[in-house]
């Protein structure tokens, strides 16, 4: 996106962090946002900041590693910036599938989406020795765990926004 920022490119007059927050804010308890660059415009959304412990551009699995010290032992669901129409009972979804798995994650209509998933605590220490490996995929991650995947039909509600087609194309769609 033109090196700006994607949770903070404008949605309608709002940061696409903005909506997710939304979507998702009724779903947790606590709520942590992780990034690395623009502290203080991520601040203004009011909720704890978590920097990646390790700045080696890993990708999000460094990012849930670094909350894991902020979890304690709830359970973490983790949903990147861009998805705007996350659905609203996404977490009680994954939440009635997780069971006795380690983690669950969301499959729309045939549709792999690795980061929308809820990890039980423990299993997120496993992600050092994945990262010390030279891996970084979440797919790759999450095939090592005892996972469970949780079907939803619309692939929309779980768009990523990675250019600015797609901002526009959300703008259009977008149902608050």
């Amino acid at each position: 996106m033109a090196h700006q920022e994607k949770g903070l490119a404008l949605l309608l007059g709002r940061a696409l962090i903005g909506h997710v927050i939304d979507r998702i804010k009724p779903q947790v308890d606590r709520l942590l946002i992780n990034c690395n660059r623009h502290s203080l415009a991520y601040q203004q959304f009011g909720y704890p900041l978590i920097e990646d412990n390790i700045m080696d551009f890993s990708g999000p699995l460094r990012g849930i590693l670094s909350a894991r010290a902020s979890l304690g032992e709830d359970l973490c669901f983790v949903v990147p910036c861009d998805m705007p129409r996350l659905p609203l009972d996404v977490v009680q979804r994954l939440h009635v599938g997780l069971q006795d798995h380690d983690a669950a994650y969301v499959v729309a209509a045939g549709q792999t989406q690795p980061l929308v998933l809820l990890l039980k605590p423990h299993v997120i220490s496993q992600i050092d020795p994945y990262l010390i490996s030279g891996r970084r995929s979440v797919k790759g991650w999450l095939r090592m765990l005892d996972t469970v995947k949780v079907d939803f039909d619309n692939t929309a509600d779980f768009n990523n926004i990675n250019d600015f087609d797609q901002l526009a194309t959300a703008a259009n769609q977008i149902v608050d």
